[in-house]
């Protein structure tokens, strides 16, 4: 920055083709504190970017006698940072201790952070013209810095696109009132911040609903980023929540992007979180601690702001009292418990969910559509449901790959579902007579087997089929001494 007329322009110019052409933002910082560091004829610099959701600022880069203090934090509020951030002016200090130097970094009239130099390296005290030269150069770290941070956010939104291709979310369907009721927590629950734990059976739709609150809460805008815990080794998981650098272990041979930094500013959804093994449960009680990671193999804090939202299939309490789960973490994710009701418990869902994955499945495979009947519909009421959604789903799937183009009855579903303890136990109907033949209690116990008869079993699709309540009908069997015995 010693050079004026043309030969400083030449330097200019040639200044901004090497720092844009890092695309790579922690290449760029590596590059750019050095810059300012050689151009002030400093002894060291740093550059600190700013947190304002903190009031923090954070050393994103530092050279010289401060080349160790990346990634620490300080409020930004006094000393010399804090004067340049609050009135946007450079500032420098010419004797009494010390010379230091001090530019904003703005862009677009943002204040994004702070350049400092300290100490010139000739032993003089900077100048009003070396400030001039300074604020010039951090114009140009400021420019090249945006331009680094949109390339990254474009590679993180590529990023989870392509992590997201794979597992593209099933319906929400809740026409029975335990799924409303769930989903009606959960709307009421996407306003807030708060950690959210979905407890519910494997395949009963946890990430649907996730997605619906975040979709629902203030940060729709932002990311949503799914994991599944239990699906990755656990050699893996670390690396795949948190990051790794290039050469954190073998086969690291790039930077990773964690799940946490992708999710940054939206939410970040952990699927079965109680299959985390313990090395990673510390790991992420730290992070919901601090809001803050550190990628496999580095040593800088990364600020995160993401909402937690997580989901198990398991008893956590249990899991706590077993001491396969930590009580601390187990506090810190069950703020608000939402659980999910099973498919079997939500016999309304089960004619939507099934015209609807057959209509999809058909337009997948270029098929006709498959209509199903009155009895093919009574017995996907009267089975089970293991599975869940998710069983149903593979169901319409195979009855499309397999099938034919006749309607989907009884007989072609009996041959792909097992048969119900429920309906096993249930006594026989018996031949029905002639409705006026019977008196009232004959006539109400007619009813009832044969509502159980047409749902298989399934006490809560007998109810909607009687129109009471499940209750009702439960005690109109236990009159009858149809409740069967367990």
């Amino acid at each position: 920055m010693q050079q004026s007329g043309p030969e400083n322009g030449r330097r200019t110019a040639d200044a901004v083709a090497a720092l844009t052409a890092f695309l790579d933002l922690d290449d760029l910082l590596r590059r750019a504190v050095l810059y300012a560091c050689e151009s002030a004829g400093a002894r060291s610099s740093r550059i600190l970017l700013h947190d304002p959701e903190a009031h923090e600022f954070v050393v994103a880069a530092a050279c010289g006698t401060d080349g160790d203090a990346r990634g620490r934090r300080f409020s930004d509020r006094g000393g010399i940072p804090g004067a340049v951030l609050d009135s946007g002016k450079a500032h420098f200090s010419p004797g009494d201790g010390p010379a230091s130097i001090a530019a904003p970094l703005t862009f677009e009239n943002r204040t994004i952070g702070i350049v400092e130099a300290v100490s010139r390296t000739d032993g003089r005290s900077f100048t009003a013209g070396d400030l001039e030269r300074f604020v010039s150069g951090c114009s140009l770290i400021a420019i090249a810095l945006e331009n680094a941070s949109l390339y990254r956010r474009l590679d993180k939104e590529m990023e989870i696109g392509r992590r997201s291709l794979h597992d593209q979310a099933r319906p929400l369907i809740a026409e029975s009132a335990a799924m409303r009721q769930a989903l009606a927590q959960a709307e009421r629950a996407a306003a807030g911040r708060s950690t959210i734990l979905l407890v519910g059976e494997t395949g009963t739709g946890k990430e649907q609903v996730a997605r619906t609150i975040h979709e629902r809460s203030p940060r729709a805008s932002g990311p949503f980023v799914a994991i599944n815990c239990g699906a990755l080794p656990e050699g893996l998981l670390e690396s795949e929540l948190f990051g790794h650098e290039k050469g954190a272990f073998t086969g690291a041979d790039r930077r990773h992007v964690g799940r946490f930094e992708l999710a940054d500013g939206g939410t970040l959804f952990l699927d079965e979180i109680g299959e985390l093994p313990a090395a990673a449960q510390v790991k992420l009680l730290r992070v919901l601690q601090e809001r803050e990671i550190s990628r496999v193999g580095g040593a800088q804090a990364i600020r995160v702001n993401v909402r937690l939202i997580a989901a198990t299939h398991r008893d956590l309490a249990e899991e706590v009292r077993q001491g396969r789960f930590r009580e601390d973490l187990f506090f810190r994710v069950h703020v608000i418990p939402i659980a999910l009701p099973p498919l079997r418990e939500r016999p309304e869902d089960i004619e939507p969910l099934i015209r609807f994955f057959l209509q999809r499945f058909a337009r997948e495979l270029d098929r006709a559509p498959r209509p199903i009947t009155d009895a093919g519909l009574a017995r996907l009421c009267a089975h089970q449901w293991p599975g869940n959604v998710r069983e149903l789903e593979n169901l319409a799937e195979r009855l499309l790959v397999l099938g034919g183009e006749q309607p989907i009855d009884a007989g072609e579903l009996n041959a792909l579902l097992p048969q119900t303890r429920a309906a096993q136990v249930l006594p026989p109907a018996p031949a029905a007579p002639a409705i006026d033949d019977l008196s009232l209690w004959e006539r109400e116990h007619a009813l009832l087997v044969q509502a159980l008869e047409r749902a298989g079993g399934n006490q809560s699709e007998a109810a909607r089929l009687m129109k009471i309540s499940r209750e009702q009908l439960r005690t109109r069997m236990r009159k009858y001494g149809l409740l069967p015995n367990h």
